[in-house]
């Protein structure tokens, strides 16, 4: 693969993750790749049935899961169904997915990202436009006022999570990690009002970092991709216990049926859960609430486990054949 094509996608951190593992060499082997294992057969009643007629009814399938098995798949095959679907194609069809939930990424060969026409507008032009309800806006302002005033910042990433970026609820989470971490204090020493912010944020009755926690588990709700829930969600957990984890899913759930309502509100409906042309899902990763209701939508998708090397991970393809 082009040196470019990772240049590419380096904003898509889970394409690039599995990209580079499907390229990497498979240790050598003797034991040829494994097929498809064949699907679990249900017990069979030897009894005769009290009339001969009665069809047994089928349980249910949960939704979003295929009867099928995943197969399962070294990198090298990966590589090669990449390959075949069209890698340029599925940068084409990733790109779409993350800029439509707020994700600033590369647009085209040039690198050129969609954020970069917003970074060049002063604060006054941010703030009329994230007063419009523009999401963009709303995100680029929240970073740059993150250090000098990162309560409103909060608000500016809410409202863009609001409007539909997805990005916007994991940068309130590093930003909630940032203000706990009491090493990172001198990010806010260069305003008084920021460390105001910062100390009375601290004291409050939910701490930051379980805010933070709470806004990845969110995000997740609202069908982000997984690797980047579990990024900021495995920072994070490191620093909370079992009881605050369960306070931030907690905590989670009303924060979505709010932001939800306000979506509705404004006629915007639900979060679309419909998932990127690739998802990548290590087995080692945080999960952030077990138990969570799956938020992609992956009943369409192909299923895969790689095993290689000893590490077990799923990948779902997604893009159209």
């Amino acid at each position: 693969m082009k040196a470019t094509t990772f240049v590419l996608l380096a904003a898509a951190a889970a394409v690039v993750v599995l990209v580079v593992y499907a390229l990497r060499e498979p240790a050598p082997s003797s034991v040829p790749a494994a097929s498809p294992p064949p699907l679990p057969s249900r017990a069979v009643d030897e009894s005769p049935p009290p009339v001969a007629d009665i069809e047994p009814v089928a349980e249910p399938e949960p939704e979003g899961v295929d009867e099928a098995l995943p197969e399962i798949v070294s990198g090298a095959e990966l590589n090669a169904l990449l390959q075949q679907y069209g890698i340029g194609r599925l940068e084409g069809q990733w790109r779409e997915w993350a800029m439509s939930r707020g994700f600033p990424v590369p647009a085209g060969s040039d690198g050129y990202a969609y954020e970069q026409p917003y970074d060049q507008y002063d604060d006054e032009t941010l703030r009329g436009l994230a007063d419009n309800g523009d999401m963009w806006a709303q995100q680029m302002l929240a970073k740059r006022i993150s250090r000098t005033n990162p309560a409103e910042a909060i608000e500016l990433y809410r409202e863009a999570a609001i409007r539909g970026s997805v990005y916007a609820m994991s940068e309130m989470a590093n930003l909630f990690a940032r203000i706990s971490d009491k090493r990172r204090e001198v990010e806010f020493k260069s305003q008084d009002l920021a460390l105001e912010q910062v100390y009375a944020m601290r004291d409050a009755p939910v701490s930051p970092e379980v805010s933070g926690y709470a806004w990845t588990a969110v995000a997740a709700m609202a069908g982000t991709e997984p690797m980047f829930g579990n990024i900021a969600a495995t920072q994070l957990s490191r620093q909370l216990s079992d009881e605050q984890k369960d306070e931030a899913c907690s905590i989670a759930s009303g924060m979505y049926d709010e932001i939800r309502q306000r979506r509705q509100a404004l006629g915007l409906g639900d979060y679309d859960r419909s998932p990127p042309p690739i998802v990548y899902w290590d087995q080692a990763a945080t999960e952030v609430c077990p138990g969570q209701a799956p938020s992609l939508d992956l009943s369409g998708c192909r299923e895969m486990q790689i095993e290689e090397d000893g590490d077990n991970s799923s990948v779902w393809l997604c893009g159209d054949e």
